[in-house]
């Protein structure tokens, strides 16, 4: 990255003061203290947890050239300071003007919603590159870059690493790039700076309250992306929910509408699935191309019709669009199959709101032969009041349920337990087994030819956090590991 002087980066902030004289060469624009390196600029953010004017002069003591805070009184005397109304804009824009603005060489596409943020940037990659465009992904599984794969701590990245993502792909010769922005990122401001061609919307149920608060808030959050396009862009909304009304209008950008109910540019028709994958129609303006998703449920025709949005807004050819949908094979922890050749379906899946267990367990109850058997848990420090809807949710669809822990992190697993209990009508029909192991292993030994397993909540997660420890599970693991224990062994022809 090409080193530029002070005076050159502040040109990307509207708004600053100048607190001393000086102007030093910067190598990085960086906001985390422990980070810092001589030649960097800290730009001090305050957090939830932390504020970083507190380690202002410790990332001084650690060789930074200069610092960006929000209170002059943070700065010790002889620093290089600028203040700023807000560190958060101020990192975003000083990191993109740091990285040269790769942005404006990538074609950026943004996917926001409650669910279906994952599938929706899977399948929009997939179109993408049958149309031959190499294409980078950033969210919740992990951050593409190139030939690299980054471990993802959050679904967006903070606006520094965001901007050195883009920075490598463009580096690495990828011309596009899908990303999950979640409403924390937008909140924060973490994808100022950020220049999307489009950007779709999947979805809004409640999510995130505990931080949010309200629903009013949290859509006002995911607004901002809308807010954010310009007049040559295309926002792809989904006509069936209501939120989407309030996101034209707060667009400047060309609406693209979806639907599965209504008229819209993008429909679906005569939806057909079983649980080798979903067939239906897409209806465009211009014709109707037959498509065979390897994805299982009907909700996945939504983030397909969202993902063909993107596409189409792009000008890719509808063939092109359909060739991507169907090549896309699955999406890590999402109705993922595990297969070791058993006369039973075990499906792992990344539900962990009572909308997404919604959507898993409607679109694979109608597919099963036998019975439906579900393990699921809600995390701990997270949005208290979704853990008796989703059990509502489970006691509706399956006919065995078992409760498990999920992340408990700080919170007693029983007080989560005993909440989740307290939204079934039966309470007496479900199974309590806190021991995420012993319950994946009592639901595999309970399954019989033509049930279907499905364990929710972790999905792709090769971790769970007990306590401030986090310790290596993964579901897809301990559900292969129970099968081979019980004889069942893989054939040829399957994957997972």
């Amino acid at each position: 990255m090409t080193r530029k002087s002070l005076s050159q980066l502040l040109q990307a902030l509207p708004e600053h003061r100048r607190l001393s004289d000086g102007d030093p060469w910067i190598d990085r624009v960086v906001s985390d203290s422990r980070q810092v390196r001589p030649g960097d600029l800290f730009v001090a953010l305050r957090g939830v947890d932390s504020d970083g004017h507190a380690f202002v002069a410790r990332a001084l003591a650690a060789g930074a050239a200069a610092v960006v805070v929000e209170r002059a009184d943070a700065v010790p005397p002889g620093a290089v300071a600028v203040l700023v109304p807000d560190g958060r804009d101020a990192a975003a824009l000083l990191a993109h003007e740091m990285a040269g603005h790769p942005t404006a060489a990538l074609t950026v596409l943004g996917v926001t919603g409650t669910n279906g943020k994952t599938t929706t940037t899977y399948l929009t990659r997939s179109i993408l590159e049958a149309d031959g465009r190499r294409t980078g992904v950033i969210g919740t599984i992990s951050y593409q870059v190139g030939s690299r794969t980054i471990p993802a701590p959050t679904t967006t990245p903070g606006p520094v690493q965001l901007a050195d993502c883009f920075a490598d792909m463009a580096a690495s010769g990828l011309t596009a790039a899908v990303m999950e922005v979640s409403s924390h990122a937008l909140d924060q401001r973490r994808t100022l700076g950020v220049e999307f061609r489009a950007a779709a919307f999947t979805n809004l149920t409640p999510e995130h309250l505990d931080y949010h608060h309200d629903m009013v808030t949290y859509r006002q959050a995911k607004g901002r992306l809308f807010a954010q396009l310009s007049p040559d862009a295309a926002a792809v909304l989904n006509r069936d929910d209501e939120a989407s009304a309030h996101f034209a209008a707060a667009t400047r950008a060309r609406v693209v509408w979806y639907s599965m109910k209504g008229d819209a540019d993008i429909a679906a028709a005569d939806v057909r699935a079983d649980l080798d994958g979903t067939q239906f129609d897409l209806v465009l303006r211009s014709g109707r191309l037959p498509v065979r998703l390897q994805l299982i449920g009907r909700h996945n025709v939504y983030n397909a019709m969202a993902s063909a949005g993107l596409a189409l807004s792009l000008g890719i050819e509808p063939q092109t669009v359909v060739q991507g949908l169907e090549a896309l094979a699955a999406v890590p922890g999402r109705l993922e199959p595990v297969r070791c050749g058993q006369p039973f379906a075990v499906l792992v899946d990344y539900a962990h709101t009572d909308d997404a267990l919604e959507n898993s367990l409607s679109s694979v109850g109608p597919l099963k032969q036998g019975r439906l058997i579900v393990v699921f848990g809600c995390g701990g420090d997270r949005d208290r009041t979704k853990r008796p809807r989703m059990a509502a949710v489970a006691e509706k669809w399956a006919d065995t349920v078992i409760v498990t822990n999920d992340n408990p992190r700080t919170e007693n697993p029983e007080r989560i337990a005993d909440e989740v209990f307290a939204g079934f009508t039966s309470p007496e029909a479900a199974t309590r087994e806190l021991d995420r192991a012993a319950a994946i292993r009592r639901a595999i030994e309970a399954a019989r030819p033509g049930d279907v397993v499905v364990i929710a909540g972790k999905g792709h997660e090769d971790y769970q956090i007990v306590g401030a420890e986090r310790r290596h599970f993964d579901d897809r693991e301990q559900a292969r590991r129970v099968l081979t224990s019980l004889g069942h062994r893989a054939q040829a022809g399957d994957h997972a």
